[in-house]
């Protein structure tokens, strides 16, 4: 089976992991969304404007939708969530989609496709679980998990029965994994543009937040952290910053993480070293 994907990066998203060389295991074909902006989530949260909350995520699928794919994907629930709701709220009133429409036009972005089930954003984890692609990553995982203990960090992300098979992966391939659900904090977190981020939430929120995951993987034992939302492994890594903890526990993204299991040199760097240095990962 060979699928082919729109992906949306967001502003989260990872910037130097080797999205197409991991795909290409798992047989999938990325067709990166090249003109993305960001979703609108982190300013919709302080101005909730039809523009943020609507015009800026439906841009970027409109863009996807003119090149022929109804759907994006995407490794923030974040940015799947605001895509989706933004949907929502063109399919709740003509007047809405009239307007969307108008401000989509000077973008080359409109919708050919508006009704949630025909076009929308889902999270890479509900490909990443289908059963051809995870039997693909079964196939061409060359590391053996045994002897790992993973707190494998859902976030926002509601799916139980796909965590689930995830779960069933790692654990196939010898780990114990632990999960654990608490919010992030999401996009009230930050304000993050293309060219910068620059927190705007009190620092103490983040530092805590960090502290009771952290706590968490203590708990449970876990070796480390797998966080499988972009916008969550962000926020975690920024509270590491701002915590008064001298020791903590690794984290890897979803993708990062998957790049580890094949094999790929860089990948999981920190949570083999186990160190606090911030590095560079799968280049």
């Amino acid at each position: 089976m060979n699928k082919k994907i729109a992906y949306f990066p967001g502003c989260a998203g990872p910037r130097n992991v080797n999205l197409e060389a991991i795909f290409k295991l798992l047989d999938v074909e990325v067709e990166p969304v090249l003109e993305w902006n960001c979703c609108g989530a982190p300013p919709a949260c302080y101005k909730p404007s039809f523009f943020n909350r609507v015009v800026m995520p439906l841009r970027n699928l409109g863009i996807s939708q003119q090149k022929g794919g109804d759907f994006l994907y995407s490794g923030c629930q974040v940015c799947v969530k605001q895509i989706n709701g933004a949907l929502k709220i063109v399919n709740s009133n003509s007047m809405f989609e009239n307007q969307a429409e108008y401000s989509l036009k000077p973008f080359n972005a409109n919708l050919k496709k508006i009704k949630s089930g025909s076009t929308g954003a889902f999270h890479l984890i509900d490909i990443i679980t289908d059963p051809d692609v995870n039997k693909n990553l079964l196939n061409n995982a060359t590391r053996s998990l045994k002897g790992h203990s993973i707190l494998l960090y859902t976030g926002c992300y509601h799916d139980n029965r796909r965590v689930g098979i995830l779960k069933e992966i790692l654990n196939s391939l010898g780990a114990d994994v632990n999960l654990y659900g608490e919010c992030c904090g999401g996009e009230k977190l930050q304000n993050t543009t293309p060219v910068h981020s620059k927190r705007i939430e009190n620092i103490d929120n983040v530092g805590m937040f960090f502290k009771l995951i952290n706590q968490k993987a203590d708990e449970t034992g876990s070796d480390y952290i797998v966080a499988i939302c972009s916008m969550c492994e962000k926020n975690i890594k920024d509270g590491i910053g701002l915590s008064d903890l001298d020791i903590f526990a690794p984290i890897a993204g979803l993708m990062e993480y998957i790049g580890f299991l094949f094999g790929f040199p860089g990948c999981g760097d920190l949570i083999i070293s186990n160190n606090s240095e911030t590095k560079e990962y799968c280049l």
